[in-house]
């Protein structure tokens, strides 16, 4: 059987979800009459059933089986640890982390876990949970918003971060949740939150890792782009474009923008293959991967493989599908 490596997919393991119960505010689980629950995780959300496909390792070996997916690298779901604060997220982070370096154990290696970093932490405390989640056994990554210590990607006290992901090799999974101009964006439900808002927070903050320097001071980073990068793909040329006669932009860093950009990993799940195409273009299928998003109603792995197979020849299907994840996770 030809391998499938999914490598954006998410779990919302039943302590977090009970830590979530335990809030009244967004985000929250809200414990239903008839015993089912509810997540509403923004902001006049109607909220969505925590089916157990968002807790049950068997409900993800099912979709995968379904799918034809041999392995998943999970991580935990949007907003991840932003909830929590002090010692609760400390604790909880180490919680959580315990039993996504179980999954392999429990699934003979099908399902393996990514690590997740409390993000009220500073940086000293970051760096130390970094160094905490490499020393754990079963733990493939870590998953990460797209601030750290509540600062953004560029900011010059996150290099130590950067330095210690690049010096442990840990493979890091950017993921948005707030979304960049949202509020132009009412009267669509979540369909243009979504589809726009999130790759914009994407893409804007993997340009500030190139435009800053934090791509080439750190070569061995290994960041991987949720959603295909975001617009990064359709826009990089225009990023170059515009960099190039702006003197401020080239004091940050004396190298064009897409010239760190090709150094990131990103996944294919942009659901067309023309959008695929364009991924490959600015990193090389060796640096692309297959996701799906589950458990997530926009999960559509049919329409993901179909499309990857209209957008490039088998040699480079089977790339994308498994070959650059079984390097970059050394599964």
């Amino acid at each position: 059987m030809n391998q499938i490596v999914d490598v954006h997919t998410h779990f919302y393991p039943p302590a977090y979800l009970d830590a979530l119960a335990r809030r009244s505010e967004t985000p929250f689980v809200q414990d239903e009459e008839d015993g089912s629950r509810t997540f509403r995780i923004f902001p006049d959300d109607e909220g969505r059933p925590v089916t157990e496909s968002y807790w049950s390792v068997d409900a993800k070996v099912a979709f995968m089986d379904q799918h034809g997916i041999t392995h998943s690298i999970v991580s935990l779901g949007n907003p991840w640890l932003d909830p929590f604060e002090g010692e609760e997220a400390v604790e909880l982070a180490r919680t959580l982390n315990e039993w996504f370096a179980g999954l392999a154990a429990r699934t003979d290696g099908r399902v393996m876990g990514m690590g997740c970093l409390p993000s009220a932490l500073g940086v000293s405390e970051i760096v130390s949970m970094v160094r905490e989640i490499a020393a754990t056994e079963g733990l493939y990554g870590v998953m990460t918003g797209t601030r750290l210590a509540g600062l953004p990607f560029d900011a010059p006290e996150l290099d130590e971060v950067w330095r210690v992901l690049a010096e442990t090799g840990l493979p890091v999974l950017v993921h948005p949740h707030y979304g960049v101009g949202v509020e132009e964006m009412g009267g669509y439900g979540h369909s243009l939150p979504l589809a726009m808002g999130f790759p914009y927070e994407t893409a804007l903050a993997l340009t500030k890792l190139s435009m800053s320097g934090v791509l080439a001071r750190h070569p061995d980073l290994r960041i991987i782009g949720s959603h295909g990068g975001g617009v990064l793909p359709f826009l990089a040329g225009r990023l170059d474009g515009c960099w190039t006669p702006d003197e401020e932009a080239r004091k940050r860093h004396d190298l064009p923008p897409s010239d760190g950009l090709r150094n990131l990993y990103l996944d294919a799940l942009v659901y067309h293959p023309r959008a695929i195409r364009a991924v490959a273009d600015l990193v090389g299928v060796d640096h692309v991967m297959f996701g799906t998003d589950h458990p997530f109603e926009i999960a559509d792995p049919q329409a993901n493989l179909a499309a990857l197979r209209e957008a490039l020849p088998a040699s480079d299907q089977t790339q994308v599908l498994s070959g650059t994840a079984s390097t970059l996770f050394a599964l």
